[in-house]
């Protein structure tokens, strides 16, 4: 994670070649099938292609190492998209039933608003965010 919390994809790539190469030549399993019964998580936006800007990772799309691999993933969407061209299963994101009801009970639907939209996404200008572009999603 980072500093702010948020988790650190940007070497999810390196990591995941370096634990398949890793496996590969220390066991079996991986060679046999080429990866087609393992399994990964890729509980954030745009799941399987690993970046955190859509159109990076359109561009970059799902990582060879990963093509025949089953991947969970948060990220799902009814229209075609380069990150969703793996084998896939799309889970939901968790949100308790407690914080569900929370929410209710502290925010009445019909009750008086003074906030009229909510951005829960992650805007950051960093030395490392050359671009100047934001991440919101």
């Amino acid at each position: 994670s980072t500093v702010n919390g948020f988790p650190a994809i940007g070497h999810a790539r390196s990591l995941i070649s370096s634990a398949v190469k890793l496996i590969s030549t220390e066991y079996p399993f991986w060679n046999r099938s080429r990866g087609s019964d393992h399994v990964f998580v890729a509980s954030h936006d745009f799941g399987s292609c690993f970046h955190t800007l859509e159109d990076v990772a359109m561009k970059d799309g799902v990582p060879e190492i990963l093509k025949k691999s089953i991947v969970l993933q948060t990220f799902g969407v009814t229209y075609e998209h380069p990150c969703q061209k793996v084998e896939h299963v799309v889970i939901p994101p968790f949100v308790s039933p407690e914080s569900v009801r929370n929410t209710l009970e502290n925010f009445p639907v019909n009750g008086r608003r003074d906030i009229w939209v909510f951005f829960r996404g992650k805007m950051e200008v960093h030395p490392k965010n050359v671009s100047g572009r934001f991440y919101s999603k």
